[in-house]
């Protein structure tokens, strides 16, 4: 593999023991993967920083680092951790203590504490720039909408891509490695506008394409519906890329480079058919925002709590945002929300925190197909799959 001088001097330890270490592993993997020289990163985004996920040896090992006097040398932003920074919902005080110091540690080797699954939503990220990501939601968003480069990386590969701003040339950090193999289009070309909707057509986009990277023509009302079809698709995909027609910057060179793809027609009945609800179960709450809502999603939201006046939800509905979101409400509508049983809950995401046990729930509604595989796995609650609006029809009609 060709290295710069640059390179070259960190790996021999100018820049420091913790870099040298941290090229060593990215040169020795670039080498596996017959890469032919490293790139220069303009953003990394570490994944796998929940105590819930990575116990103690991660907690040591971001410790460790972080004492040793390592440093991100690019600008990383961090996913969420396993507790809303603004309150325990009743976690344990030690789970508690314990993710504190991973996200000191994080703030000492230098990261944005965003604390976010969507940092897309507050970066200007340019097309065709390289960057080091591992959260699989934002990888397929940046890839998708912004034509940004990233593999799906494995948490602890992005702490090491940002402490020497470098990643190996391969896979969809090529254009030879991002032509589509196989075009997808929706039968009656229909504009989806439900969640729901989208992220199955996500998950089955990912499981006829395979390994293949799909090229899908469809219509969508917003931003908010894509992101719920690319994080279903990141879920269930092994590198998290599709092209969007007439939404991808450059998707029209994309589709020049596709040599004969296999064309695949998708139905919207036939999803429908395949979506498992998880079982015909009693919710304990109704569960919103994966990947966290923005703005947009939250004020639909607000907007349909203030439709039913002085109605109060009979179910808790908890959302998942970030501190932007919540910058940009007054305190009048916060606690207008949670007067009506919503709440939202900043920082954190089920799948990598107990919340939803400390606060006595068992089984959700949710919209996000994400959730839906996910939280059986990693938390154990059971879900009922729902549909935008009709989410939240469960807890104000019942």
């Amino acid at each position: 593999m060709y290295l710069s001088k640059h390179e070259e001097a960190v790996l021999s330890g100018d820049y420091g023991d913790a870099a040298a270490r941290a090229m060593q592993v990215i040169v020795r993997v670039g080498d596996v993967l017959r890469a032919d020289r490293l790139l220069e990163i303009e953003t990394a985004h570490v994944a796998g920083v929940s105590y819930l996920t990575i116990g103690d040896p991660g907690l040591e090992y971001l410790e460790d680092l972080a004492e040793s006097g390592a440093r991100f040398r690019t600008f990383t932003t961090v996913n969420p951790v396993g507790m809303d920074i603004l309150n325990n919902w009743g976690i344990d005080k030690e789970f508690i203590d314990r993710q504190w110091r991973i996200i000191n540690a994080l703030r000492k080797l230098g990261a944005s504490l965003w604390l976010t699954c969507t940092p897309y939503e507050n970066l200007r990220i340019r097309p065709r720039t390289y960057h080091a990501w591992a959260e699989s939601n934002a990888v397929a968003y940046i890839n998708a909408v912004h034509d940004a480069w990233t593999e799906k990386l494995p948490g602890p590969f992005v702490v090491l891509s940002a402490l020497v701003n470098r990643v190996p040339r391969y896979g969809l950090y090529t254009l030879s490695g991002r032509t589509p193999t196989h075009m997808v289009r929706l039968e009656g070309d229909p504009l989806i506008s439900d969640p729901l909707i989208a992220g199955l057509l996500g998950r089955k986009v990912a499981e006829l394409v395979g390994d293949g990277k799909p090229y899908l023509i469809a219509r969508f009302s917003g931003n908010a519906v894509i992101k719920q079809l690319l994080a279903s698709y990141a879920t269930y995909s092994p590198h998290a890329f599709m092209v969007l027609h007439g939404i991808t910057p450059n998707s029209d060179k994309y589709m020049s480079m596709m040599d004969k793809p296999e064309t695949i027609d998708v139905s919207i009945k036939e999803m429908r058919r395949d979506n498992v609800e998880g079982g015909n179960y009693d919710v304990d709450a109704v569960f919103l925002g994966c990947p966290h809502y923005g703005i947009e999603e939250v004020n639909a939201v607000i907007n349909y709590v203030r439709s039913k006046g002085g109605r109060r939800a009979s179910k808790p509905v908890y959302i998942a945002t970030t501190p932007f979101v919540l910058s940009q409400l007054s305190s009048e509508t916060i606690n207008m929300l949670k007067e009506h049983n919503v709440y939202l809950v900043l920082s954190t995401c089920p799948v990598v925190s107990p919340f939803l046990r400390s606060v006595g729930v068992s089984t959700v509604a949710t919209e996000s197909v994400k959730q839906m595989y996910y939280l059986p796995k990693m938390v154990g609650i059971k879900y009922v799959s729902c549909n935008g609006v009709e989410c939240l029809d469960i807890a104000f009609n019942d």
